[in-house]
């Protein structure tokens, strides 16, 4: 009896989802012909459809500047500097204004009497009562420390701000210094690496 109740609860509920299942397919006969009526564009309506946008997105950035400058009032006394110059540009900050120059030393060498070992160093000039001193970093920490002496010659340097490492013979490399405050030489010993023969 319970059998019975069960296959024909399940009928009567299954029987409206089958027909439901067979209305909701049948309205997909005409899948073929669903891109008829659109019309393929050319490359030159693209083009100005995008110049259209692009010249909206300009009016609407003007707007909007228009709005910042009637904000300020009054006129800078430099022209660049103007707020209502449209030649105006921001200036980014010149990355060569860094207080640290980078210098690769390609070999260990002796520092302090210490062995330092070759790398990227963040190079700093210090002056100071007793003279000047080159303070070779690498991230946070002080690797080496460097006695050199001041000197006037900006060894043809292109830049005022600039290191280098010059080879000088085969145990000794002299490290240019120069900045804003000072330019100076440094001579350092290097450790002669090892043969892998």
């Amino acid at each position: 009896m319970m059998r019975r109740f069960i296959i024909i609860f399940l009928s009567i509920i299954m029987l409206p989802m089958l027909a439901f299942a067979e209305e909701d397919w049948s309205g997909y006969y005409n899948i073929d012909s669903v891109w008829d009526g659109q019309k393929s564009i050319t490359n030159k309506q693209f083009e100005e459809t995008m110049d259209a946008l692009q010249a909206r997105q300009k009016k609407k950035e003007q707007k909007q500047r228009e709005k910042a400058i009637k904000k300020v009032k009054g006129s800078s006394l430099i022209p660049q500097m103007d707020a209502h110059n449209d030649d105006m540009v921001n200036e980014q900050p010149d990355e060569t204004l860094d207080e640290f120059q980078l210098l690769n030393i390609p070999v260990d060498f002796i520092a302090n009497g210490e062995k330092v070992e070759c790398g990227y160093y963040q190079v700093l000039g210090e002056k100071k009562s007793d003279g000047v001193y080159l303070l070779l970093y690498q991230a946070h920490s002080l690797k080496a420390k460097i006695k050199a002496k001041e000197t006037n010659d900006d060894f043809d340097e292109a830049t005022i701000k600039f290191v280098k490492v010059i080879p000088c013979n085969d145990h000794q490399m002299k490290i240019i210094f120069g900045s804003v405050d000072f330019n100076a030489f440094a001579y350092i010993t290097f450790i002669e690496p090892e043969s892998v023969f």
